[in-house]
């Protein structure tokens, strides 16, 4: 990972002019949302709010820090005999990642991809029929995450961000997980 990310660095510098007219900032708002209904006793309902600040160091290369909070809710009965069972998921994510824009910043369509690193903070509570609730233990895992996504420029300061991101979670006994998302949001240069 950390070799992956040096060579990633290495070679984005030598593509890149360094010389950027100006230090810029572009803070951002995303929200995504899923429902998936398979039947009346099993669904999932999730959702994720993120807000971001990217500093850009040179015209095309931007440090992104995140913060994501995602609730899910799942609800699951096998068979009607069997117990409802409610699972509650709690996910909060802090993320670092490199960006690198594949086009000027006054252009409509910003093209980009991204590579870094986040924290994964998740809290589980199961609840089975009216019988017992169960909160897991606090699970923190540092994972790595990349993604790509497209940029609108409405105007030079304001615009639209539409970004799919995967963070590849540890699950326990050296098994990992892709976590991905599809997120659209607003995004401000300064």
């Amino acid at each position: 990972m950390k070799k992956t990310l040096q060579t990633l660095s290495i070679l984005m510098l030598m593509f890149l002019p360094l010389t950027s007219h100006a230090l810029f900032t572009e803070v951002g708002l995303s929200y995504s949302r899923k429902k998936q209904t398979f039947d009346v006793n099993n669904n999932t309902d999730s959702e994720a709010t993120t807000a971001s600040i990217s500093l850009y160091f040179a015209e095309k290369l931007a440090l992104e820090l995140s913060y994501t909070e995602a609730a899910t809710l799942q609800n699951t009965q096998v068979l009607a005999t069997d117990l409802p069972r409610t699972v509650y998921q709690k996910t909060k994510i802090i993320g670092a990642d490199l960006i690198f824009v594949f086009a000027d910043r006054k252009a409509f369509f910003q093209p980009f991809i991204k590579g870094g690193v986040a924290q994964i903070n998740r809290l589980q509570t199961i609840k089975d029929g009216n019988i017992s609730v169960q909160t897991l233990p606090l699970d923190v895992a540092i994972a790595p995450s990349y993604g790509l996504g497209l940029k609108i420029a409405l105007t030079e300061q304001f615009g639209v961000k539409l970004a799919y991101s995967i963070w590849q979670t540890p699950i326990g006994g050296g098994a990992k997980t892709n976590d991905d998302a599809l997120s659209a949001g607003v995004t401000w240069m300064f």
